[in-house]
């Protein structure tokens, strides 16, 4: 019979019930008095009962609670309901209960006025990050959750990251302490629980936990009870089994609460469906147990539980199934179903019980591979894995560092003996390739560098893994050596030059004394970095493949030109003849030759090699594209637009910012010397005829023209404006102020040896501002006194004759040189050359013929009916009138002797017969004047 229509004998029990389920907290005697006497069950639940129960309301008693009592059990409700959510991996519900929280811990802190905050509070949070950032989702396991869910686990992730750092010290406290902390939080936890407490109190707190039997035996204990006080269980299982939700939902008024009569059916179907959920329903409480038992983060005694609550049994891993094992994990590589995080765990097993150094080395080479596989494609591998990866390598070249009778080979046959438990030591090859690996790791470590903003302290703090880095290739390189394996080694040797080249010899030092410091290092080379440079370019250009020898000349290149060892570098160039196939070779190599390139201008302006330098750089400067041609970012492109395919191309071949050639600096010193050359050349094509007029720079050209194009000019702010200022007191003779537009320039302190730059540079712009001046000035003067030269340009007078003698030697000045008298003497040829009035007169008179010239031609067509003067020629041969001008002067011919700008009169003026066979001649419109104007300048 059914609980709720048990007489009045069964009050006791009744109100035990209704104060139970109700919440409140009224005893049971209490119940009885407000409840008639004689009222049975079913009674209670008429409308009537609850008017007469509603007219003592006012007796009851009500608990007042302040507002810190309020808002702890707001937290409290909204931490366990967070807590539970990230069991169930429901991101939706604890993003929605994280905003809600976020709203009731201010009111918190100000109720608790200084106290500290609940301990389920900060337990909540390092669950939070622990769950979402320090142990974030894998791609697969973000596949399985739905949209909401994962979009909502992305939203916070991205806030726990700047959420948590107000509560460092409380989440580091609990993390060194997290038992003791779970004490303090039932301590502190409020009376009234939320509706989820009754069920964690059947669940064992976190010192009673034991094992999980202990869990789900609580909870079977429980669930007894439970049945116990409800009935029978046979009577709530029948009763459930009898009658679906739905049906009882059917019914109307309190025939829902009625039990339904039981039901004869042959073949006991419902004891079956009962038997099977009854099942189902303890299969779930253990699950839920089992859950339970195992939220805390370390799972030391507990067992997993799958489906059907059999306890799953993990398998058991020992040296002679080892490579059973491993073949197993090696086939399951690769393929879609395959979990990565359980590969590396179970790969980490098998570590654990490897007995001898060749299951060792077996083992940490699938580890390796298996911790690379498990990066995403398509961005840098994250540092701690990328930590742990490193970490395997060194223990593997350690491991075989100490056996080295083990060797590994890529062309090795693959050793398939099971019988590795009774290794005793004797050499073996394995097949692997430890430089594959080393490559990897060292592709990884560029790519998070070309991921990582340079600009934030991340770029920095990633920089520092660069010495172990190191330490491990050159850990690499002393086991290739030892065993002998030529291509590998060249590989490896590669990339520790890589390391190398580009930093100067006192960083290399420093960064060879750290590597020292650290375990398993090699010492340092002897005689330096510049030395171990040489030694390991020179084993490369002996045995390496053509492709790699070229790297690692232009690296050399490279590296004597950051240290200012021109010639050297320039001789190293020359000899090997790559720029005649620069062309063919791969882009990454093109990128290195570019960077040599540079690297040689900056060497020959350091040097005051100013004409080497800007044949360096012209050809780079020139292309516009000077980003792209070094791999050091994108730049826009006006007339063809990338492809995204081509662009992540272009993303993966830059260089990490460390490595980058400063482009300002490179673009100051291609200006500085393209004005040093450009000004006097074009002084000498002014006033020299033969002089080739054609611009040498054309970048320096267009912005010097666009320069002085311009209406208003302010004082320099770049260095563009710098230079183009410098440039036109240069071109007039100012030598003071263009050496202090050059000299302001803040760019040079870039450079290791600014102060001797500076110096170098005053002293080239007084030298071409004397050659300016002399260019511009020579038709002016008869002769120039060297010491007043001397005066002017602030040069000795031994280098201002040197100077002159070389100039009037080159043909550049016609003039002489007195060393007596100290004079510079010019010639009467170059009085001849006009000024530059004169020189702009005659063109415009020659441009003046050229078009007097143009109008007779058109006139011709003009009269002939548009046909050309041949025409008129034939029709003279048929007896017409020939005339010798148009307007009835004497015409003259052109050209030569008989041309009619030179006065000549022609002969056929005059004749009847229309010039027989004779051509007309044009110019005599003009002769007497040409006559006229020719013999006057004469």
């Amino acid at each position: 019979m059914s609980r709720f229509f048990r007489s009045g004998q069964d009050s006791e029990s009744e109100s035990d019930l209704s104060s139970s389920s109700s919440g409140s907290e009224f005893s049971d005697d209490e119940h009885q008095q407000q409840r008639p006497t004689g009222t049975s069950g079913a009674n209670r639940f008429a409308r009537a009962t609850f008017d007469s129960d509603s007219d003592s309301d006012a007796d009851v008693k009500r608990v007042v609670k302040s507002p810190k009592e309020k808002h702890m059990e707001e937290v409290d409700k909204l931490s366990r309901a967070i807590l539970k959510a990230i069991r169930a991996n429901e991101w939706q519900a604890a993003s929605e209960d994280f905003d809600k929280l976020g709203a009731a811990v201010p009111k918190l802190v100000k109720a608790l006025k200084g106290e500290s905050l609940p301990t389920i509070f900060i337990r909540c949070l390092t669950k939070l990050e622990d769950s979402t950032v320090a142990g974030a989702l894998d791609k697969e396991d973000l596949a399985k959750l739905s949209a909401i869910d994962a979009r909502s686990f992305n939203k916070l992730k991205q806030r726990m990251r700047k959420h948590n750092k107000a509560y460092t010290r409380q989440i580091t406290e609990y993390r060194a302490n997290p038992v003791e902390s779970a004490e303090e939080e039932e301590a502190q936890a409020p009376s009234s629980a939320s509706s989820d407490s009754e069920e964690e109190q059947a669940v064992p707190s976190v010192k009673q936990r034991a094992s999980a039997k202990s869990a789900v035996a609580a909870v079977d204990s429980d669930s007894e009870s439970d049945d116990s006080y409800w009935g029978t269980g046979s009577e709530v299982s029948s009763s459930e089994s009898d009658e679906s939700d739905d049906e009882r939902r059917g019914r109307v008024g309190f025939s829902r609460w009625l039990k339904k009569g039981p039901e004869k059916e042959e073949g006991g179907a419902k004891e079956e469906v009962g038997a099977k959920k009854a099942r189902k329903d303890k299969t779930q409480r253990v699950a839920v147990a089992a859950a339970a038992a195992g939220a805390d983060d370390d799972d030391d005694g507990f067992a997993t539980v799958g489906k059907g609550g059999k306890v799953v049994q993990k398998p058991v891993v020992t040296a002679e199934t080892l490579n059973k094992n491993l073949a197993a994990i090696n086939d399951s590589r690769g393929r879609k179903s395959t979990n990565k995080k359980e590969m590396i765990q179970m790969l980490e097993t098998l570590l654990g019980v490897a007995a001898n150094p060749l299951q060792r080395c077996k083992v940490l080479m699938a580890l390796i591979s298996a911790q690379f596989d498990n990066s995403a494609s398509g961005s840098y591998m994250p540092l701690e894995q990328w930590g742990r990866a490193q970490n395997t390598i060194n223990e593997l070249l350690g491991t075989l560092e100490e056996n080295r009778q083990i060797s590994i080979y890529e062309t090795a046959d693959v050793h398939e003996d099971d019988s590795d438990a009774t290794y005793t030591n004797e050499p073996i090859t394995l097949r692997g390739s430890v430089v594959a690996f080393i490559d990897r790791l060292d592709d990884e470590f560029t790519r998070s560098l070309q991921s990582i903003d340079p600009h934030t302290p991340d770029y920095i703090e990633r920089m520092r893994d660069s010495v172990p880095l190191y330490v491990t290739i050159v850990r690499a390189q002393s086991y290739f050596e030892r065993n002998n394996i030529k291509d590998s080694l060249c590989r490896v040797v590669l990339r520790r030059l890589e390391h190398l080249y580009y930093r100067t010899d006192q960083v290399n030092h420093h960064v060879e004394e750290a590597a020292a410091r650290l375990p398993g290092s090699a010492a340092p080379d002897v005689g330096g970095t510049a030395a171990t440079i040489q030694r390991l370019c020179s084993f490369l250009y002996e045995n390496a493949e053509p492709l790699l020898r070229i790297r690692a000349m232009l690296m050399h290149i490279f590296n004597h030109a950051l240290h200012k060892r021109y010639y050297v570098a320039r001789d190293l160039l020359l000899m090997s003849h790559i720029q005649e196939n620069s062309q063919q070779l791969d882009v990454n190599t093109q990128v290195l030759y570019n960077r040599a390139l540079a690297q040689l201008g900056l060497a020959a302006f350091r040097l005051g090699k100013i004409q080497e330098s800007f044949e360096h750089t012209v050809e780079l400067m020139s292309s516009g594209h000077q980003r792209e041609l070094l791999a050091q970012g994108i730049g826009q492109q006006r007339t063809q637009q990338l492809s995204s395919a081509e662009e992540h191309l272009q993303r993966q071949r830059q260089l990490p910012f460390h490595i980058n050639i400063n482009l300002e600096l490179l673009e100051c010193v291609f200006l500085t010397s393209s004005m040093l050359i450009e000004i006097p050349a074009v002084a000498s094509a002014n006033t020299n005829p033969e002089a080739p007029r054609a611009p040498i720079s054309r970048v320096f050209r267009r912005m010097l023209d666009f320069n002085e194009r311009q209406v208003f000019l302010g004082p320099p702010e770049n260095t563009r404006d710098h230079i183009m200022a410098s440039a036109k007191a240069l071109a007039s003779g100012d030598w003071v102020a263009s050496r202090d537009y050059i000299q302001a320039i803040k760019i040079w302190s870039l450079l290791p040896d600014c102060e001797e730059i500076k110096d170098m540079l005053a002293n080239k712009i007084q030298v071409e501002a004397l050659r300016t001046y002399l260019f511009t000035y020579s038709t002016q003067f008869e002769a120039v006194g060297l010491e007043d030269l001397s005066a002017m340009f602030g040069l000795p007078r031994n280098r201002v004759y040197a100077l002159l003698a070389r100039m009037v030697y080159q043909g550049e000045l016609q003039a002489s040189l007195d060393e007596v008298s100290g004079v510079l003497a010019f010639s009467r040829a170059n009085f001849e050359v006009s000024s530059r009035l004169q020189q702009t007169a005659l063109t415009l008179s020659n441009k003046a013929n050229a078009f007097a010239d143009i109008n007779e031609r058109v006139f011709e067509l003009k009269i002939n009916g548009g046909q050309p003067p041949g025409d008129r020629q034939q029709g003279g041969e048929h007896g017409n009138r020939g005339q010798g001008d148009r307007d009835g002067r004497p015409g003259y011919q052109r050209g030569g002797g008989a041309g009619g700008r030179d006065g000549q009169r022609n002969p056929n003026y005059g004749r009847k017969d229309g010039g027989g066979n004779r051509t007309p001649m044009r110019g005599g419109r003009r002769g007497g004047s040409n006559q006229q104007r020719r013999g006057g300048r004469q």
